[in-house]
């Protein structure tokens, strides 16, 4: 008896829509501004939040599962030696509570003299909600 009426439970329960609105600061210190548009998500780098990256600009689709967000863009990077190189990056997004997100970003490895990707790889992302 217990069984059914747990399952009936679980289908009944909804998981709320958060709204993803705010700054949002990664693991190692880098703050995303992320602002809902509609059913869309647009990030941008906090200005100066990070030495390294100098612009990320990434428009994310709402996906057919709730709070899930997928799409792709650009971003800036200081290299070694001072060059700047722009890259393009996919993300996936998961909101699981109003102050947390998961997902995945491309993590690449590039030439700092020519820009020139070596390596591409998908990056674990852990954002927590700061404002």
């Amino acid at each position: 008896m217990r069984l059914p009426v747990l399952a009936l439970t679980l289908l009944v329960v909804q998981i709320p829509k958060y709204n993803p609105t705010g700054i949002w600061e990664s693991e190692t210190g880098v703050e995303y501004q992320i602002l809902e548009n509609g059913a869309d998500l647009e990030v941008k780098l906090v200005p100066g939040s990070n030495t390294k990256y100098l612009q990320y600009d990434v428009s994310l689709k709402k996906q057919d599962e709730i709070n899930t967000y997928r799409g792709t863009g650009t971003f800036t990077a200081k290299m070694e030696g001072g060059k700047e190189c722009k890259f393009d990056t996919e993300w996936l997004l998961v909101i699981v509570s109003p102050a947390r997100m998961f997902g995945t970003t491309t993590g690449i490895l590039a030439d700092k003299k020519t820009c020139a990707v070596k390596e591409k790889n998908q990056e674990q992302m852990d954002l927590k909600k700061k404002k």
